[in-house]
């Protein structure tokens, strides 16, 4: 029974070490450019709760992000079926996402932290203008 049971064991650990490996589609969507896609998809689904112009919220601008490029939705899918085969691939394209992420991140925490600057002077030339015309009705 022992052998049974070490002989199940061997299989199942067997099997899950398979690695599949999708074949390269034809059209398949280049390296560089697919991390300018993934890219524009992150930063699309990213702002789809923030409102428009039109102050709409929650709009699907994907179809924008696939016409930028000129691809459709199945020649993504089985492009990207085709890149997380290959992991050490895949996880090159996401690290390059990532960083150019971080880098729009970075960006817009220092814009931001420059308004608030801003603000803050404003605010204390205000304050400052309040105080000075007290001052000035006090002598």
């Amino acid at each position: 029974m022992k052998g049974v049971y070490a002989f199940l064991t061997i299989i199942i650990f067997w099997s899950c070490t398979d690695k599949v490996t999708y074949e390269k589609p034809e059209n398949l969507i280049g390296k560089e450019e697919m991390i300018d896609l993934l890219y524009d998809m992150h930063v699309v689904i990213g702002t789809s709760n923030i409102k428009n112009v039109h102050l709409e919220k929650n709009r699907n601008y994907m179809s924008l992000v696939y016409e930028k490029y000129g691809v459709d939705s199945s020649r993504f899918a089985s492009s990207n079926l085709y890149y997380t085969s290959n992991i050490e691939e895949y996880e090159e394209i996401y690290e390059e996402v990532e960083r150019r992420l971080d880098t729009l991140k970075r960006f817009h925490q220092a814009f931001m932290d420059s308004i608030s600057e801003e603000k803050t002077t404003d605010r204390n030339r205000v304050i400052q203008i309040k105080k000075d015309s007290l001052q000035k009705t006090r002598n």
